[in-house]
């Protein structure tokens, strides 16, 4: 039996994610996690206003990490390179957070200042990235969206079963990155020609 005082919202929101991927995020209630956690669940109100509310902040936990997985592995890289480490980083986050990662795209980033503020620094780190190439803003924005729908369309649709073909899968992504590069490369030309 976990002590109150023990009870911190950290311990609550991992215990929560953990949860979420054992029976399914629609399937978490408080009375669930509050038996993971040997506690009565009324305890759980003292730091959640409702279980929205604990979704909303497993969302935060998760941009959170995935912000600092990001910033980690980009460190001193630039260009192709940085662009295929923020694919893959990514990517490789997403599959190993499945359940966490569905929550953050069922919360609308209005929902909350920290979950905007986080999506905010995620497509910043996306726009840092592809400066290297593009000087114009809107071109930046445009292929920001692009690589943003590009890599949750592949983690969406590799998480509900959707690519049982044979063919190799890596290859897939490590083509749709290619692509993706070739046409920042030649959008930045007309783009610059026009």
């Amino acid at each position: 039996m976990m002590q109150k005082r023990n009870l911190t919202k950290e311990k609550i929101i991992e215990t929560a994610v953990l949860l979420a991927d054992e029976i399914g995020i629609n399937q978490i209630t408080f009375q669930k996690i509050a038996e993971k956690l040997g506690i009565k669940y009324q305890s759980l109100y003292n730091h959640f206003a409702n279980i929205g509310n604990l979704k909303i902040k497993m969302t935060v936990y998760l941009l959170t990490n995935l912000n600092l997985e990001l910033m980690q592995r980009l460190v001193g890289k630039s260009g192709e390179i940085a662009i295929r480490e923020f694919a893959y980083a990514y990517r490789d986050f997403a599959f190993e957070n499945k359940t966490a990662y569905g929550v953050y795209m069922n919360v609308p980033s209005t929902q909350d200042d920290d979950v905007k503020r986080l999506a905010d620094g995620i497509n910043i780190i996306i726009r840092k990235i592809l400066n290297y190439y593009i000087k114009d803003e809107s071109l930046t924005i445009h292929k920001s969206r692009e690589l943003r729908s590009l890599l949750h369309g592949f983690v969406s649709l590799s998480a509900h079963g959707y690519f049982q073909n044979p063919v190799n899968l890596e290859k897939s992504f490590q083509i749709m990155i290619d692509d993706f590069i070739t046409s920042i490369l030649s959008n930045r030309k007309e783009y610059c020609n026009s």
